[in-house]
């Protein structure tokens, strides 16, 4: 955890931290979908995934490979992965 809070108050100190957050575990997810108009929820995390979120932090970097730097910078990158993924603001949109 020690590797997380360096992490933190180094992007944090570089403003490039928005939000960052510990999910609960995925066990304790539900999917839930509609068909022919109707809902339904399973208690499981999503059949198929390959791994689980455990956490996220949305950082607002000037770049790619900025994103990049710090997803690196991140201690389970050292031995799984890290996802870097840009956010898609739909500003201005009518729903």
């Amino acid at each position: 955890m020690l590797g997380h809070a360096n992490f933190v108050v180094a992007v944090r100190a570089s403003g490039e931290l928005v939000d960052g957050q510990v999910t609960a575990d995925a066990s304790t997810s539900s999917v839930v979908r509609i068909r022919d108009g109707v809902m339904s929820a399973v208690d499981s995390p999503y059949p198929g995934s390959p791994g689980q979120l455990a956490a996220y932090y949305l950082v607002d970097c000037e770049s790619r490979e900025q994103a990049l730097k710090l997803a690196a910078m991140m201690p389970v990158a050292r031995h799984d992965a890290v996802e870097a993924r840009p956010v898609v603001l739909a500003t201005g949109m009518k729903m």
